[in-house]
């Protein structure tokens, strides 16, 4: 007779089941415009401090209210997008909209410009491709990708000394951008997902207000400004 137990199951709304939740996320996106972000924030601080300790004028006030209206607009797109992968599927999140695809719904990926994602028939975004704004693919690094893939199986003399051992995998891999790269794991993720049993479920898609909010109300406060000047 074994004495072998079943592993135990984490229950919902538990410490355990929070934890296993936290393992399971993933957030997929590329550094570029995360570095673009802070450089922004860097010379909006640089410039608001210098306007603070010189500037006492109403251009002054005209600039720092024209510097963080931009800065709206660059947050929503470099720090807000990305795709969130969790166990019941992903939540891509784009400037203005954002929207929960079931691992079960998504089709298709594709990679064109960007990560795109073709529903299923279904509930809700039915036969429609959603494009992924954090996962960018610009054609420039697809072919820098596929150069140096090139020029490592030339046997050149900057590739690393492993890679001549690598399995074909492994080489495939490397020959990828990192968006190549990432596709390929949410999309194993969604076949892993629907290997399991997983069915169905609602794709979701709304405005993300507070985004807009923060881009457009700068805007009229700064045309108030030179209207009262």
């Amino acid at each position: 007779m074994s004495t072998q137990q079943e592993p135990a199951i984490p229950v919902p709304g538990t410490k355990e089941a929070t934890v296993a939740e936290k393992a399971e996320k993933k957030v997929y996106r590329l550094p570029g415009p995360q570095v673009m972000w802070w450089v922004w924030v860097v010379f909006v601080a640089a410039n608001l401090l210098d306007l603070a300790i010189q500037g006492h004028n109403y251009e002054s006030l005209q600039i720092a209210v024209g510097l963080l209206a931009i800065t709206g607009l660059v947050y929503a797109c470099t720090l807000r997008p990305r795709v969130i992968a969790d166990a019941g599927g992903l939540t891509m999140i784009n400037p203005l909209r954002d929207y929960r695809i079931p691992w079960p719904r998504i089709a298709e990926i594709y990679l064109a410009e960007s990560v795109q994602f073709k529903c299923s028939e279904g509930d809700g975004a039915s036969g429609k491709t959603l494009h992924s704004w954090a996962l960018y693919s610009p054609r420039k690094a697809k072919l820098k990708a596929d150069i140096r893939g090139r020029r490592w199986e030339r046997g050149a003399v900057s590739r690393p000394g492993s890679y001549g051992r690598m399995p074909e995998e492994g080489r495939d891999a490397a020959r990828r951008s990192a968006t190549e790269f990432i596709a390929k794991e949410i999309d194993a993720k969604a076949k892993d997902a629907v290997g399991k049993g997983a069915t169905g479920g609602r794709v979701e898609s709304h405005w993300a207000w507070w985004s807009l909010f923060g881009i457009l109300i700068g805007w009229p406060v700064l045309a108030l400004i030179i209207a009262l000047h």
